[in-house]
């Protein structure tokens, strides 16, 4: 790699701004995160520390900012979730960069059995998903394992709502807070590096 990052002081310098507003960035968010939790228990803000939740948040606040709200809505993005599954499933390098299986890719693809669910939760209950579909859209950042255990912390801080229901599945429903506070730090940030230049 070439040495030219380093030889203007002042991009230099700028750039050094900006790994500290990063820094910054995430610190506050998860600071605010366990002001809001609902309960104190470390081993819930220590779970809300988490990349994981971090991912999690990230989800919920671009379902809000694209406004992924209808029916429709829900199927593109299951289908685009699909596609992109699918073609990570050609990549063994991707893969191993990000240090998938395929066998848990090809776990995350919404089918014929699992995709009504999707729609049908969605229906019911805007908002709503089944945990195990969750764990689906997010498979590439967090094992279903995580992904479970992030939603059960998350629900014992209040910002999510987990609902078992008659099916014996659970439904994750957002609160709204992890998004708001996601986008609250994201609109700090910005300013602050507008503010830098």
């Amino acid at each position: 790699m070439s040495q030219d990052v380093f030889a203007d002081k002042a991009q230099l310098m700028a750039d050094l701004d900006m790994i500290e507003i990063f820094r910054w960035y995430r610190m506050i968010f998860a600071e605010r995160l366990a002001a809001v939790s609902r309960s104190q228990d470390e081993d819930v803000l220590t779970t809300l520390r988490l990349e994981a939740t971090y991912q999690l948040a990230e989800f919920y606040y671009v379902l809000k900012a694209r406004d992924i709200a209808t029916e429709d809505h829900v199927r593109a993005l299951a289908n685009a979730h699909n596609s992109y599954i699918a073609d990570l499933t050609r990549d063994p390098h991707k893969m191993g960069r990000l240090g998938l299986k395929e066998e848990r890719l090809l776990g995350a693809i919404f089918t014929a059995d699992t995709l009504p669910r999707l729609i049908q939760n969605w229906r019911e209950r805007p908002g709503a998903f089944d945990q195990s579909n969750l764990a689906r859209l997010l498979t590439v950042v967090m094992s279903a394992e995580t992904c479970r255990k992030v939603v059960v912390a998350c629900a014992d801080a209040g910002l999510l709502l987990r609902e078992r229901t008659s099916y014996g599945t659970i439904i994750i429903v957002s609160t709204g807070v992890l998004e708001e506070t996601l986008g609250s730090c994201v609109r700090a940030a910005r300013q602050r590096i507008a503010g830098a230049h």
